[in-house]
């Protein structure tokens, strides 16, 4: 998504594999690689993050899925995110609250 600041409270219906979801995301946030339409394993290419619930630990709707899922999420625009990456460097991605989500 291109100026996600510019969508702030946007409701939207992505396409999405799950790259990360472990300690380092923590229990209620994830990083996905994103498109507008259901596409194949390793054509998601626009890395985004989401978030459930609270953020923190109230985030049920998150449970059954896992690093790799290909899911269809609805989701409101939140912004954009900069994170510090692992080789020293950061970046900014689109992120997202998820308000339903399920195995596309």
């Amino acid at each position: 998504m291109k100026k996600p600041d510019a969508h702030i409270d946007e409701n939207v219906i992505l396409y999405a594999r799950i790259t990360q979801f472990d300690s380092g995301t923590g229990p209620c946030s994830f990083r996905a690689d994103l498109s507008h339409a259901h596409v194949g394993k390793y054509d998601y290419e626009y890395n985004s993050m989401f978030s459930a619930g609270d953020g923190l630990f109230s985030c049920d709707i998150l449970d059954d899925f896992v690093a790799d899922d290909i899911v269809q999420v609805t989701a409101t625009v939140l912004g954009s995110l900069t994170y510090d990456t692992t080789i020293g460097g950061s970046t900014t991605v689109p992120k997202f609250q998820v308000v339903k989500i399920k195995r596309a």
